[in-house]
């Protein structure tokens, strides 16, 4: 007896949720402490005064992209529960699949996603500015505070972990989608 469609589903995203919950607390951690550390050690760094502020500014930046990334995900969850997707049918009624993607997609606040983009470029400056300043001040740390330098330090470091490896992720996924293209 073949399972039902809708409980594997459910037991698929039961077996994702702890990864998803360890991913939340993580992303909303690092930005607390970021504040943290930037406010109370705000004078503490005389090698660059501007890694506090600029521990303040990347934390508010990451909750205010996550704030607006979670904007869209709750409205795309709104329409899944008003409007079930419709079955495929290979006799013609992809109509009405293509009509429920177009909706989808419309529901979608667009000036909720410009927001989004723009603070995620913001960041990105942000955070490349930043990194010049810890790095510069890598010979001087014991005039900055250890846990602004050290907080900046490591953020910076995993940062451009994360970064290059989801690089390196989407060039093979370009190659792959290149490769079996020309296959077929």
């Amino acid at each position: 007896m073949p399972l039902d469609i809708g409980l594997t589903e459910k037991l698929a995203f039961l077996s994702v949720l702890p990864i998803l919950i360890g991913i939340t607390i993580i992303g909303l951690t690092v930005p607390v402490v970021m504040i943290t550390i930037g406010i109370l050690k705000m004078n503490d760094c005389e090698a660059d005064p501007r890694l506090p502020v600029w521990m303040i500014v990347m934390a508010i930046l990451m909750l205010a992209e996550r704030f607006t990334g979670s904007i869209n995900t709750v409205k795309d969850r709104e329409f899944l529960n008003q409007n079930p997707r419709p079955e495929f049918s290979e006799d013609g009624g992809s109509e009405a699949l293509l009509d429920w993607n177009s909706r989808r997609e419309s529901n979608k606040s667009t000036v909720v996603v410009s927001i989004g983009s723009s603070i995620r470029v913001i960041q990105f400056i942000a955070f490349v500015v930043g990194c010049f300043w810890v790095f510069g001040i890598s010979s001087e740390r014991d005039r900055c505070n250890a846990y602004v330098f050290w907080a900046s330090y490591i953020y910076c470091i995993l940062s451009i972990t994360v970064y290059v490896l989801g690089a390196c992720l989407l060039g093979c996924i370009c190659c792959c989608t290149v490769l079996f293209a020309f296959v077929e």
